[in-house]
This record gives C-alpha cells, structure tokens and sequence, in this order.
C-alpha cells in the first residue's frame, strides 16, 4: 500500500483561507471599483434621491475596507491562528458588501428609465459572476455576497411584480442566477479545495520522506558506528581486554615490515602463567579468571611505549610486541614483567615454584632481514619460553635467534 500523507481539516481550512487572501485582497477592490465606476458613468446625468459622488465614496471606501481587512489578516495571519473567526469575518463583510450592492440596484431602479434599469442588473450580475474565480475557495465566502446581493434584488422586483412588466422576468433570472451561481461556487470550492490538499499532501510528503531520508542517513552513520566498534571488539580479549591474536596478526606483519624497512629492532617476548591449570584446579575458574586480569594489567603497564602492544595469544599465554627494543632492552622489559607480577603477591600454593603466582618468559630480538616472517620470531619466543620452563619455571630465557 502506497504512503499517503492525510491533512487535518484545520491545515486545510488555513491553506485555503491563505489563498483567499492572496488572490482577493486586490481583484476584491478592482472588481468593486470598476462596478461603481460603470454605475457612475450610467447615472451621472440621473436625477437620484442621494448624490451620486457620495455613493461611489461610500461603496468604494466599503471595498477599500474589505481589502484592507484581508491585507491585515494575512500579514498577522489569521488564517492560521483564528481561522474560525476569520471565516466569520470575512461572511460578514461579504454580506455587507452585498447587502449594500442589491441596496443601491433597488433605490436607484425607481428613478431610471427601464433601459438603465436593465443595465444597473447587468453590472450587478457582472459584479456577482466575475468574483466566483478568486472568492469561491471558501464556499462560505461567496454564497454570502451572491445571496445577499441577488436574493434580495429579485424578491423586491417580485414584490413589485406589477411596477415594470418585466419585473417578474427579472425576479425570476435573478433568483435562477443565484442557484446557478450557487451550485458552480460548490463545484469551484471542491475543486479548489482538492487542488490544495493534494498540494499540501505532496508538501507533506516531501517533507516526511526528508525527514526519513535524513534518518536513515543518520542511522546509516550509527550503524556503520556499530559495525566498526564490533570489529573492534572482536579483535580484543573479551576477559582481559588485551588484543587477541585475531586482532595481532595484521599487526605482526605491519612491524616486522617497518622494522625491516628501518632496519630497526624488534623484540617479542612470550609470556606464560606457571602452573596455572593447577591454580585453577586449587583455587577454581573465576579466581584464576581474576589472576589472568591482574596480570594484563601488569603487562599493560609495561608496554606503555609508542607501538609496544600486549596480548593474550590464549589460555594463560601472552606475547608482548616490543618494536625498537633490542635484546637488552626486551630482557629489561621481561625482568620488569616477572618482578612486577611477583609483587602482586598472587598466593599460589599448589605451584611447585613458589607460594605465589609466577611467570616463565620466552625473549627474542633483533634486527629482522627481509626473508624473516613473525612466524619465525613468534616460534623462537616460544622455544625460549619452553626452555624456561624446563629450567624450573620464574625464568626468563634469550633466544639465540640470528637472521
């Protein structure tokens, strides 16, 4: 099913009060002023009950009134904030300005000629027809002014019937008017008021579908946010927060090419928990889950230098990177290492090398060639590290590794 934006009756009422407004507020006082001017024209010479230049003030001034009323309306727009009362207020200057068009037509149709006469009821039926374009969006609006000037013309012209023999036509082709005009300000308001609620409608969902693109856009950015942080997660150890060895192997090869492209040191050191399935055993799975913290901590603390990373390779196994380190500097750092997770005072009383928890370290360094891969480092730190371990566990042990 297709999306379809509905609009309240109140957003439609304002759009067509607007519209009103914008094409009324000066074809309203054109049309008037060109009536008055007809009527002048055609009486100037008559002799009439008032004085001519008085009516065409006065009917001019009301239709001044009328323009200016809808220049105010919609410069502080009503529309939207009363649209109600502005409806009502416009129904009344419509009936006034009506009443005072049927008004003028009856008075002066008692002291002209027939001929006149005719001619005073073709410029109100002008004055009636010509607005229907621009007065019609509400309905309300022209019905008033139609009625109020017609209406009234043909029941005085029925009333007096036997005055003029024509009267009774006139009454009749004025009330027949008034329906026709009736039933096409209908049809005008309908379709006026489908044109601009479908407008207002493709406004609307125009406006959504930015908005919805908008969202999507920015909840496309989250997502993308989202997948970046997962990734990042997978490549770190869940319990400990080190880097895992998913997330170390790009890392591997980016510093053993910077280190052969430099030809600078590399240091890597593996480091491994002494007797640790024991403790686990003795102590069980979340206490040695707490141990294996505590030590990323400490390897953590030791690999603070600018490319210097530690990670858990799995189990109680850890390696630390070291890039610039040389032999020296990686046997330093694993000394470091070995006191400092001494001094966490662990206590370990199932391990044959002491009452704490320790560690056995695995050391290779140097200045890798171009045909050294990690896997070659990583292999020698492991060999040293079993070494340690053979020799009683606590130790540290330097690879003999040459490239």
């Amino acid at each position: 099913m297709l999306y379809q934006r509905k609009i309240s009756r109140s957003d439609s009422l304002a759009a067509k009060l607007a519209f009103q407004l914008q094409t009324a507020r000066f074809a309203g006082i054109g049309s008037q002023t060109l009536a008055v001017g007809a009527v002048a024209a055609l009486l100037w010479y008559q002799n009439l009950p008032i004085e001519l230049p008085l009516w065409c003030a006065a009917m001019l001034l009301l239709a001044a009134g009328q323009s200016l009323h809808m220049v105010w309306a919609l410069t502080k727009q009503r529309h939207l904030a009363a649209p109600m009362t502005l409806v009502r207020q416009l129904s009344i200057s419509a009936l006034l300005g009506g009443a005072a068009w049927s008004a003028s037509v009856v008075v002066f149709g008692q002291y002209v000629s027939d001929d006149l006469l005719l001619a005073l009821i073709m410029v109100l039926i002008v004055g009636s027809v010509a607005p229907i374009v621009v007065t019609s969006v509400i309905g309300e609006f022209y019905l008033v002014w139609v009625c109020s000037a017609l209406i009234p013309t043909a029941c005085w012209f029925a009333w007096h019937y036997d005055v003029r023999p024509f009267n009774p036509l006139l009454a009749g082709l004025l009330t027949g008017l008034a329906v026709l005009l009736t039933g096409l300000s209908f049809g005008s308001t309908r379709s006026f008021g489908q044109m601009l609620d479908s407008s207002l409608e493709r406004e609307a969902m125009a406006h959504d579908l930015s908005e919805l693109s908008d969202s999507l856009r920015a909840k496309n950015g989250q997502l993308q946010e989202a997948r970046k942080q997962l990734a990042d997660l997978a490549k770190l150890d869940e319990l400990t927060g080190l880097r895992n060895r998913r997330g170390a192997d790009q890392v591997f090869e980016m510093e053993i090419s910077r280190a052969q492209r430099q030809g600078a040191p590399l240091g890597v050191i593996m480091v491994d928990v002494d007797h640790f399935k024991a403790y686990n055993d003795t102590y069980g799975h979340p206490a040695g889950d707490v141990v294996l913290k505590q030590i990323a901590a400490v390897l953590r603390s030791v690999t603070s230098r600018a490319g210097e990373l530690a990670i858990r390779v799995g189990g109680e196994e850890f390696l630390l990177l070291l890039p610039g380190s040389n032999q020296s500097d990686a046997m330093i750092t694993a000394e470091k290492t070995r006191k400092r997770i001494m001094e966490l005072n662990l206590e370990h009383k199932a391990s044959p090398s002491g009452d704490v928890v320790t560690v056995s370290q695995g050391v290779v360094a140097c200045i890798p060639a171009m045909a050294t891969t990690f896997a070659e480092l990583h292999t020698a730190a492991d060999q040293a590290l079993y070494a340690s371990k053979a020799g009683g566990r606590n130790g540290i042990t330097l690879s003999p590794f040459r490239t």
